[in-house]
């Protein structure tokens, strides 16, 4: 059976390191790694930006803290653009469905300490709002 982990979000300025340690209702989630699990197997994540600026913005997580066995991962979550719409127009919705990492195979320490955060780069578009979830074997 697998065990999982979530966490989420707001990004609130572009080219700042973004730790991801609430999860909804619940504001301090533990993010020690589950006894008997060894590596992370899928990565959930969905990322979106409310684009009240315009720009073009990269997102990336990054997986460290002791928990992670060779070092910290950093992983491409997508990107977003924006561009003022014409006057009387209303401006195209920005988001972004959940996507799936399928066997990713990221080594941890079971009773360690994982670090989940998500960094934007690039131009700020607004703030943008994350969630992770992690599923280990």
């Amino acid at each position: 059976m697998s065990k999982t982990f979530t966490v989420e979000g707001d990004i609130t300025a572009a080219d700042t390191r973004t730790l991801m340690t609430t999860q909804g209702s619940v504001t301090a989630p533990s993010s020690v790694v589950p006894a008997g699990v060894t590596k992370i197997d899928k990565i959930l994540y969905a990322v979106s930006t409310e684009a009240l600026a315009d720009g073009a913005q990269s997102f990336f997580l990054r997986l460290g803290g002791n928990a992670v066995r060779n070092g910290e991962q950093s992983i491409v979550l997508g990107a977003v653009g924006r561009i003022a719409v014409q006057a009387g127009s209303d401006a195209a919705p920005q988001l972004m469905s959940v996507q799936i990492l399928e066997d990713v195979n990221i080594e941890v320490s079971p009773s360690d300490t994982l670090t989940i955060a998500v960094e934007g780069a690039g131009t700020d578009t607004g703030t943008a709002h994350a969630v992770i979830t992690l599923i280990y074997a």
